[in-house]
């Protein structure tokens, strides 16, 4: 989200930007799944852009066609009993899209140049230029999590490093399930973060309409707590699966249900725990910045505004 927000902004403003994008599509961590006829927002599974400026473009510039005001409430979960009590008292407003929130990365990178399916392991210098893959560029903005980046700026000979950026991983795990669960609400939020399981969205009840699961099924997304995913990362889907599926059941009460379809995503950088200054990151001058949650926060819009500011920046030194 840090670099389409800084690629959305230079081409805005008439600058000719290439994105190097190491996946099959754009958005990073807003990332959808797809396994036959289900579909789960395995990263940001809503977006609540709070007033920001992705706001405004979520709804002044991109299509919305596919938006989807997300009105079901989020429940706490609490030594497994389930309240109706919803942490922000209903007033943030969150969206998805209906088919999936991979959606927003495709759209923001409509008329963008885009490598995908690129890895970019090293930088190099050509005068005043920069070049990667052999294409030369007059600044770049880095845009994996922090000690990824720092890797790509000491390729550069750049001695700048950021010792108290700080992530935790993630498991998140998908189930499809070919029986109905119908619940007031669309997601679970354990507050103290004292379960294995910490979050749970509903899919289906989060964008209704048959867009995530089949008529009568029910596609679940959770996330685990981050000491159950730092010890349990290097473990088997199985196992993973097998042990997430009894919390689940317990948790909405089903029975002796089972799924069919399932899956095991491996967040290493999920969230950035603690942050550093944009302005640490980036001195005044800088060709080559620094964007991402690791210098704002784990939200989608926080990690948005990063890159307009580098492009702000950017677009003063030009």
């Amino acid at each position: 989200m840090a670099g389409l927000g800084a690629a959305r902004t230079l081409r805005v403003a008439g600058i000719a930007t290439v994105i190097f994008e190491k996946s099959r599509g754009l958005g990073g961590r807003v990332a959808t799944r797809y396994l036959g006829d289900y579909a789960f927002d395995h990263g940001a599974t809503v977006i609540s852009p709070r007033g920001s400026e992705l706001e405004r473009v979520i709804l002044e510039e991109l299509p919305t066609d596919e938006l989807v005001d997300v009105t079901a409430p989020i429940y706490l979960a609490h030594d497994d009993r389930v309240t109706a009590v919803d942490p922000e008292g209903g007033k943030i407003k969150r969206y998805a899209y209906a088919k999936g929130n991979s959606t927003l990365g495709r759209l923001l990178g409509e008329g963008i140049e885009s490598r995908l399916e690129m890895r970019v392991e090293e930088i190099s210098k050509n005068g005043p230029h920069y070049l990667i893959d052999g294409e030369s560029f007059s600044h770049v903005i880095l845009n994996p999590p922090i000690p990824q980046s720092e890797v790509l700026l000491a390729s550069l000979g750049d001695k700048r490093s950021f010792p108290g950026a700080q992530y935790r991983k993630c498991l998140s795990v998908m189930f499809g399930v070919a029986s109905e669960i119908d619940r007031p609400y669309h997601a679970i939020l354990d507050p103290n973060q004292s379960q294995p399981l910490t979050w749970l969205s509903l899919e289906h009840v989060k964008c209704p309409g048959g867009f995530r699961a089949p008529d009568g099924h029910a596609a679940v997304v959770v996330q685990m707590s981050a000491r159950y995913s730092r010890y349990s990362y290097e473990r088997s889907d199985e196992d993973i699966l097998r042990e997430t599926w009894v919390d689940v059941k317990r948790v909405l009460e089903l029975g002796k249900v089972g799924y069919e379809v399932s899956s095991v995503m491996r967040w290493r950088y999920s969230h950035s725990s603690n942050t550093i200054g944009f302005e640490t990151a980036n001195p005044h001058g800088a060709k080559v910045l620094v964007v991402g949650d690791g210098l704002s926060g784990a939200r989608t819009h926080q990690a948005y505004e990063t890159g307009v500011r580098a492009a702000r920046q950017i677009l003063e030194d030009i």
